[in-house]
């Protein structure tokens, strides 16, 4: 079995006078329709806002600085390694801490392991192994070449990955498509992904019998005011928030073109997640902790590695071409290892019962705000009590 390649992140001198070029020729849409009383996004309501774009494409242009961004990413121990004929990238730091538990951390779209460069240090030091990789088709990781790479693909590496790198057992934290890859670990591997953490719960297991069934009336007709303005928020993510899953999960390799084409097309598709994903309400995503480099090193990832196509295709593979309905019940059931959730104004917000059907659950964490990029603003200081359950 091969062993892990040490690998640095290195963008071409000429692949960045390229970029510099594409961006001094943008063209900005002409004009934007100004938000009415009845939006509630604001000036986000028909997409991204023009004029933060503009802010953003000057900062991009004049002050952004890539090489000091890339000289913080590699500051971590970097890797490949072939799992299962694909290429692998990976960040893996070891704790000095006697008895420190390996820890697989995966990221999602449209993240990437830059969400991570707050954290990691982190739980180094609360006594942590941290294995953080690229997921395949993201960032320096191979993307597939064949049909069905979908998130039990995904999670088969990075199971396999842990064994290669002599972690027969370890723990898994994961969100937005993470949460699902290592929830698939989870319930597919419990000999080896012995526990379970995420800041993203899914509903991925229906009432199946009569006391489930009974155990969900109870739960509704408990829930509180706080747990039913998380549903109704739940719900209207669903219904309002979810168009790109519709593109991403029938046809990707369409949009890709433009996407990889563009830096401002990929700033602009990827920047409006970040804003309306982000615990901001209708400002812009730095209101919400996230700062123009956080966002920009994370557009570069995919921009540099021209990965936004492939990336998308984890939709596509995943979601049966049919997005907005459940994950095959065939991919993912209870996860019986020991569980914790962190609840952080992301965009699914269970209420406990529902949580209780789908997990061992051993351990909420309701910080009082964060979104789905907790890991970028907050991790530094939560990391360690969100995983004491361990």
């Amino acid at each position: 079995m091969q062993a892990p390649e040490p690998f640095t992140i290195h963008v071409f001198d000429d692949e960045l006078a390229d970029l510099k070029a594409r961006l001094a020729q943008t063209r900005i849409i002409p004009n934007e329709i100004a938000a009415g009383s009845f939006d509630p996004n604001g000036a986000w309501s028909y997409g991204t806002d023009r004029s933060t774009v503009q802010a953003f494409v000057k900062y991009w242009l004049e002050e952004f600085d890539w090489r000091r961004q890339e000289a913080e990413l590699n500051t971590l121990a970097h890797f490949r390694v072939t799992v299962k004929e694909l290429r692998m990238h990976f960040i893996h730091e070891r704790s000095s801490k006697p008895g420190a538990i390996p820890l697989l951390l995966v990221h999602g779209w449209p993240g990437s392991v830059v969400e991570f460069l707050k954290v990691i240090p982190a739980l180094v030091e609360a006594g942590f192994h941290v294995v953080a990789p690229s997921i395949p088709g993201f960032g320096w990781s191979d993307a597939p070449t064949k049909p069905g790479a979908d998130c039990v693909f995904m999670a088969e590496h990075m199971d396999q990955l842990m064994q290669q790198l002599g972690y027969t057992q370890y723990a898994a934290q994961g969100g937005d498509w993470g949460s699902i890859i290592t929830g698939i670990c989870a319930y597919r591997f419990p000999e080896h992904c012995v526990a379970y953490h995420t800041n993203m719960p899914l509903p991925i297991k229906p009432p199946t019998d009569l006391y489930a069934f009974l155990r969900v009336l109870a739960g509704l007709i408990t829930m509180d005011a706080k747990e039913w303005s998380g549903l109704k928020d739940t719900f209207y993510f669903m219904k309002h928030e979810t168009a790109y899953q519709l593109i991403q999960g029938t046809k990707p390799q369409s949009l890709g073109y433009g996407l990889n084409d563009s830096p401002v097309g990929l700033l602009a598709w990827i920047l409006e997640k970040f804003q309306s994903w982000s615990d901001c309400g209708s400002a812009g995503p730095q209101s919400s902790g996230l700062s123009q480099d956080d966002i920009l090193t994370n557009v570069m990832v995919y921009w540099t590695t021209q990965t936004i196509t492939s990336s998308c295709r984890i939709y596509y593979e995943t979601l049966g071409h049919a997005p907005g309905k459940p994950l095959p019940l065939s991919m993912i059931g209870y996860i019986p290892v020991p569980t914790g959730i962190l609840h952080a104004n992301d965009l699914f917000k269970l209420p406990r019962f529902l949580a209780d059907l789908n997990y061992n659950l051993k351990h909420v964490s309701r910080p009082v705000s964060g979104g789905h990029f907790f890991c970028v603003r907050k991790a530094a200081r939560v990391c360690g009590r969100c995983l004491q359950f361990l």
